[in-house]
């Protein structure tokens, strides 16, 4: 018995699950659509789907590669703008007081040019009381004072042959150094021959008191008093002498 109410009970299911598809279907008719084809949109949509989402990483790929591409444009664009903008500053004219002559470095200037070297005369000159080598001389180098000097040239000349009226060789960038307890302010040029023999350097005849002597092609200006000591200018002469 209780097996003829289950399969009673199963035919009307079937039954039941038979009228609603019918209804379904009917539904569907009305509509213009089929499951049929609902599904197969769905699988269409859901396969559009994947295969854009397989595309996304490709098209992130490529987007990077872009923006480094302009990144590496503009880099490489830089220089070519500094290049540019050189070559523009060069082309462009400069006025006549703008251009400059580079000085010349110290080891490029002639040695000689580095010491003041003037035309004096000697205005009065004296025994040191105190230095039997020594002689005090005034000496007028073309300045609104005239320079006291001691020179060691005692034994050398006398009192006659170095007397005033005498012209001389002086070095006037030397800084004021004692001798004896007397300050000299310059240097009277002398030179000793092969001989031995002591010689002052007497400049040219048409010079003037107070010109600066050069030797002819060497130019420069000279150092004050402070480098030509710091530089050891006058022992460079002395060795370039020897």
């Amino acid at each position: 018995l209780l097996l003829l109410i289950l399969h009673d009970a199963c035919n009307m299911l079937d039954r039941s699950v038979a009228m609603v598809d019918g209804m379904i279907e009917e539904l569907e008719a009305f509509l213009g659509v089929s499951s049929k084809n609902n599904c197969a949109m769905k699988d269409e949509k859901k396969k559009k789907v994947e295969k854009e989402q397989a595309k996304q990483p490709d098209k992130v790929k490529d987007e990077k590669r872009t923006e480094k591409g302009i990144e590496n444009k503009k880099t490489d664009s830089k220089p070519d703008e500094k290049k540019n903008k050189a070559e523009k500053q060069n082309k462009e004219p400069k006025a006549a007081g703008d251009t400059k002559a580079a000085p010349a470095s110290e080891g490029e200037q002639p040695e000689f040019t580095k010491l003041e070297l003037k035309v004096g005369v000697l205005t009065k000159t004296w025994f040191h009381p105190d230095s039997e080598k020594l002689y005090c001389e005034e000496i007028d180098v073309g300045e609104e004072a005239q320079r006291q000097v001691a020179s060691g040239l005692r034994h050398h000349f006398s009192l006659e042959e170095f007397c005033p009226g005498r012209k001389v060789v002086v070095v006037t960038n030397l800084k004021a150094a004692k001798m004896a307890g007397f300050e000299s302010q310059g240097m009277v040029m002398a030179s000793t021959s092969p001989d031995g023999k002591v010689e002052l350097l007497d400049p040219p005849h048409d010079a003037k008191v107070g010109e600066r002597i050069f030797i002819e092609g060497l130019t420069g200006e000279p150092f004050n008093p402070n480098q030509v000591q710091k530089k050891k200018v006058l022992q460079v002469h002395y060795s370039m002498s020897q």
